[in-house]
């Protein structure tokens, strides 16, 4: 029998082998609970920085939203249901921005680059929610004298320090309700066109968190990018170098948490 796709199933390449599991896809019989897992520990510093900047990365859809303050966030995640209890670690680089389409303007937070230490989520994040995934060695948070820190790197060439220090217990913030979840931009070159897309789209990933924040803490920090050579960071130097070159005005934040809960990403919804 021919392979026919099932509408409702979740497909990534290769397809010979029907649906594939992973974070939105179990295995028969499984049910995994969003309150419950996975476990994370998160660190994270934002920066206020030249809009200008910020606005000649972004796709025309796309604009800043209030002030220029970028977020750079580790998470570190175990016990992943999904992964019969593994887990990962990821770093993301975001601000707040508005989309603009037929639906009209939709204020969240746009995240310019998710770096993961693991194939799986990447493939599955990068074509099935369209987020801006790519790959690097992420390694536990270091931790003396209340501070804590870690290094990303590629190939063992490290390229972000993200340090926080001076932590004490705080509450949680209120949220915005304005922001409507995490934005990104989804782009597939058409093979054999170079320079054309099969598909391009913006995505939003509504709030849909089921868990709780267990301990917050905030205080000072830094995040520091490396400015690298093509033969340091063959494949994304452009990307490091890009962060490297925005002015840090200011540090406006710097947090740790420790969290249990979450959510599939399944809700993540295509931008008209």
């Amino acid at each position: 029998m021919a392979f026919t796709p099932k509408r409702g199933s979740y497909y990534r390449m290769p397809v010979f082998f029907g649906p594939l599991p992973g974070p939105r896809q179990w295995p028969e019989g499984k049910d995994f609970d969003f309150d419950k897992t996975p476990k994370r520990t998160v660190a994270g510093v934002k920066f206020l920085t030249n809009k200008e900047q910020l606005e000649a990365m972004l796709p025309d859809c796309f604009e800043v939203w209030g002030d220029p303050v970028v977020t750079v966030e580790l998470t570190y995640m175990t016990e992943l249901g999904w992964l019969a209890g593994r887990g990962y670690n990821m770093c993301d680089v975001k601000f707040p921005a508005i989309y603009t389409g037929p639906e009209g303007p939709i204020h969240g937070t746009l995240v310019l680059v998710r770096w993961e230490d693991l194939a799986d989520p990447i493939l599955s994040g990068r074509e099935e929610l369209g987020h801006n995934k790519l790959y690097c060695e992420i390694p536990p948070l270091a931790g003396l004298d209340g501070k804590f820190s870690a290094r990303m790197s590629w190939l063992h060439f490290p390229f972000l320090k993200v340090a926080v220090w001076n932590l004490k217990e705080a509450p949680l913030p209120a949220s915005d309700p304005m922001n409507k979840g995490l934005l990104s931009y989804k782009y597939m070159p058409a093979t054999g066109e170079w320079g054309t897309s099969d598909v391009e789209y913006a995505t939003l990933t509504a709030p849909a968190w089921q868990g709780k924040v267990t301990r917050r803490l905030v205080g000072s920090g830094s995040a520091e990018f490396t400015k690298c050579a093509w033969e340091d960071l063959p494949t994304q130097y452009t990307v490091v170098n890009a962060f490297a070159a925005l002015e840090q005005k200011e540090v406006v934040g710097a947090w740790y948490y420790e969290m249990e809960g979450g959510a599939s990403g399944a809700e993540t919804r295509r931008l008209r």
